[in-house]
């Protein structure tokens, strides 16, 4: 038994950004949303009239850019309870998305945005989550992201192709230009995506 516990190595203390900055940041922003909705506090910028899809424009990169580091240092202790979060944080994302477009769940104020909106609210906060997974993975399952890679990149060029030239209106597509696009994709994409490629140029000329 001594050697088991003298073998294991011991635990790191959570850091303070852990213990206390966001934690107090969850609190703020619980106390800012109550203020505003409830008790009109004009000074958080939060109105009554706001539906949840103006909220996540607020808060979604925030939240991916805090759960990050947290994610990193804890990703092997608490594997289980990350999986479980992510699940939660999948199956309410698609029970909203399925009662805002189906069953007219007007509060989301999700019906009647489209595929460029959806781009224009999740694609940093997305490649900015991601990018860290591929940099831990990446050798592991190389083969893995190489499918997603190609398989995301035929639907999306799929549903460009049905936007321009098919006039596929629930994607928002047609009427945006090219400077449009350079507009949406140089942050999420063409930044993260030098920055991969500088990385993995770095670790095959140390090997």
């Amino acid at each position: 038994m001594d050697i088991a516990r003298a073998a294991s190595p011991p635990a790191q203390p959570l850091s303070p950004l852990i213990k206390w900055v966001l934690p107090s940041g969850v609190i703020a922003l619980t106390v800012a949303l109550i203020g505003g909705y409830e008790f009109h506090w004009s000074w958080t910028g939060v109105k009554p009239s706001d539906q949840l899809w103006d909220l996540l424009h607020v808060i979604v990169l925030p939240v991916v850019l805090a759960t990050l580091p947290i994610w990193y240092r804890t990703r092997q202790r608490w594997m289980m309870e990350w999986r479980m979060v992510f699940g939660i944080v999948g199956v309410t994302f698609v029970i909203l998305v399925i009662g805002a477009y189906a069953l007219n769940w007007r509060w989301t104020g999700f019906k009647g945005n489209t595929v460029w909106d959806w781009l224009e609210l999740l694609a940093l906060p997305v490649v900015i989550a991601s990018l860290p997974l591929w940099f831990a993975t990446n050798k592991r399952f190389e083969g893995r992201w190489r499918a997603v890679g190609v398989v995301g990149l035929a639907v999306f060029v799929v549903v460009v192709v049905g936007g321009y030239a098919l006039e596929w209106g629930w994607t928002g597509f047609r009427g945006n230009t090219l400077w449009n696009w350079l507009r949406l994709l140089l942050v999420p994409f063409v930044l993260p995506a030098t920055l991969a490629w500088f990385s993995a140029r770095t670790e095959s000329e140390r090997e």
